[in-house]
């Protein structure tokens, strides 16, 4: 068994010296390749001519009305039924590029963004530009925050032939019609379901267990071009440790949340350790430098979604089970050395602790005993509904809304209110690329057809969750320095040069980028501006005045600034180029490593947490995988 794992990690090491290049294969692998079934070869894309077939064989997309194909919208009604695992995954990646290229070429023969540059004069420009109804949709129900209104609104407009034969609506439902109804059993799914059992092992009471499921990610991941090339987090022999899941407020997929503990939230914590008997914890966390605790406190989840503080989350998509979510609240302890130490969990924090059920970690620092955090099944779950938590919060709130949704509407606003000839246009265009139709596809497809029944949230408390978040970004708080020193954190290289702050990847990056950026900024706007008039040009520059007002009313970004001085103007423009590039770097590019093995971070449970700590104290396995 060591050989054959050793033998399959080798396989997957991300670099490879000039031998593992010129190797060739054995004529033993060779002729094993050779007698393989079809069915049992991994499937890991499609050409694209042979899936275009497939799409109409299997009337995935419409039949054109030849007399009117402009006009006529229809959506196609097929349906797979019975599907592989690979086969599925690599459909789905493939027509969400079709997608994104069928948005691509709307926008481009709507000159929003053309493919060959083109100069249009600012009043063309308000009319192709309009924001979306915000908070509701023109036909009802609840709506996105603040966009491009980029689809016509009645068959009256001319733009709506475009539509109709690019195909746009047939997007709506094909992704949903891609995904079988039930999956056959592919090599995968046998793997799972026990025909494999003689090489992994045993199986558990109810599914596979948690190290069957690290094997099926060690054989069957799929092979990716991201930084890791394919490699994830299931495959460290620790990727549930406390280190690894503290490590991520800090290097992970969202390091851009985690914060000072807020003093009513502390005592808390300190009174739940007094009366569930977590006597250490009570002395200590009472005694400890409050600088040196911090959380990420998702408490505001219930009032976010317009949920009563004791209603569970919980949703169901039709033809699927049950979802459930959480709202956790995880407290870490900072040490001097740079280690971030998990101290206590909230699964799901309803109201108060006092209702709510939580729980202490049994190792008090980072250099306690490990050996017994394998099978620690109540930490682990507790960590699990974190993980769920910050899962949503990260995907909807700070990846869709805080770079997506508030970027766009930045954009917007420059479009309908800056000319192109303008010096802070030239200086805001070039990170916009595509960005538009990017986020019209996400909205009209991979929102509504994949997300939705991913989430133990229903559709609308995931759209009052996206207003929240909207509604609650500051603008100028959010400035890197004012953002590092909210949350607890010095805002200085010399301050995050501290050997407590060694491992806060995310801050010593994103502040020096940021003052890089700024840098650049400042000097661009120089070569218009004289510095010593440039603060009253400014505020006689009908343009960047219209622009913020523009953001503030149409926009409805909160606290945009009036801007009166050159600062005032370099702050506001490397704040639009932080989102649009190191901020949306940082929560979008690490996706796969860390979110790719589902068990280490899922995006909801399948089971509804536990009503009390002493349930919880008596999970095992069996629950966790139950939850899983």
């Amino acid at each position: 068994m060591a050989g054959l794992l050793d033998l399959v990690r080798t396989k997957h090491v991300p670099f490879m010296n000039l031998e593992d290049v010129l190797r060739q294969p054995s004529l033993e692998e060779r002729r094993k390749k050779l007698h393989a079934r079809i069915e049992e070869l991994a499937l890991t894309d499609f050409d694209p001519g042979v899936f275009d077939v497939e799409l109409l064989s299997q009337q995935i997309v419409a039949r054109v009305d030849q007399d009117t194909p402009a006009n006529r919208l229809a959506i196609a009604k097929g349906n797979i039924i019975i599907g592989t695992y690979d086969g599925t995954q690599a459909a789905l990646t493939q027509a969400y590029k079709m997608i994104e290229k069928t948005y691509e070429s709307v926008f481009d023969v709507l000159q929003i963004e053309p493919t060959i540059p083109r100069f249009i004069d600012l009043e063309f420009k308000r009319q192709i530009y309009r924001y979306s109804s915000y908070p509701y949709k023109t036909e009802g129900g609840l709506a996105y925050p603040p966009h491009l209104d980029h689809i016509p609104l009645t068959d009256k407009t001319p733009n709506i032939a475009i539509f109709n034969a690019a195909g746009v609506a047939q997007t709506a439902v094909m992704l949903n019609q891609i995904i079988p109804d039930k999956f056959a059993n592919d090599p995968a799914v046998k793997f799972v379901s026990g025909v494999a059992s003689s090489l992994v092992g045993g199986m558990p009471q109810a599914g596979p267990t948690i190290a069957d499921c690290e094997r099926y990610n060690l054989f069957f991941r799929k092979t990716g071009t991201d930084v890791e090339r394919g490699a994830n987090i299931g495959l460290l022999p620790d990727w549930y440790s406390d280190r690894r899941f503290a490590e991520q407020s800090f290097t992970g997929t969202n390091p851009t949340t985690i914060e000072k503990v807020p003093e009513d939230l502390l005592q808390e914590f300190i009174e739940t350790a007094k009366r569930t008997g977590y006597d250490y914890w009570a002395k200590t966390l009472a005694t400890l430098n409050p600088a040196n605790l911090f959380v990420q406190d998702c408490r505001y989840f219930r009032k976010a979604c317009g949920v009563n503080a004791e209603e569970n989350f919980t949703w169901k998509e039709p033809k699927s089970d049950n979802n459930w979510s959480c709202a956790a609240v995880t407290l870490f302890q900072l040490f001097g050395d740079g280690k971030l130490h998990p101290v206590a969990i909230v699964c799901d924090y309803k109201e108060s602790m006092a209702t709510s059920v939580t729980i202490y970690n049994r190792r008090h620092r980072p250099s306690d005993p490990s050996i017994f955090e394998k099978t620690d099944w109540p930490w682990r779950y507790a960590k699990t509904c974190a993980q769920v938590s910050d899962w949503f919060r990260h995907e909807v709130g700070v990846h869709l809304t805080r770079a997506h949704f508030i970027e766009e509407a930045v954009i917007v606003a420059t479009h309908r209110t800056i000319p192109m000839e303008h010096i802070v246009y030239k200086l805001l265009q070039p990170h916009w690329y595509k960005t538009l139709s990017l986020n019209a596809g996400a909205r009209d497809t991979l929102v509504p057809q994949v997300i939705k029944d991913l989430v133990g949230m229903s559709p609308e408390q995931c759209f009052k969750y996206m207003a929240y978040e909207y509604e609650n970004f500051d603008y100028q708080q959010n400035y890197v320095p004012n953002d590092l020193e909210h949350r607890g954190f010095p805002n200085t290289k010399e301050g995050l040069d501290d050997k407590k702050y060694n491992n806060y990847a995310y801050a010593k990056n994103i502040l020096s980028m940021w003052n890089t950026i700024r840098k650049y900024v400042k000097g661009m706007l120089l070569t218009h501006y004289d510095e010593e008039t440039a603060d009253e040009k400014i505020r006689n520059d009908n343009f960047i005045q219209d622009w913020c007002k523009e953001a503030q009313t149409g926009g409805r970004i909160k606290n945009f600034p009036d801007i009166q001085s050159l600062d005032q103007l370099v702050d506001a423009v490397t704040m639009s180029i932080h989102i649009a590039a190191p901020f949306h770097t940082t929560v979008n590019y690490l996706q796969n490593f860390y979110q790719a093995f589902v068990l280490a971070k899922p995006p909801m449970l399948c089971r509804p947490p536990p009503r009390t700590l002493d349930e919880l104290l008596d999970y095992s396995e069996v629950e966790m995988t139950k939850a899983l």
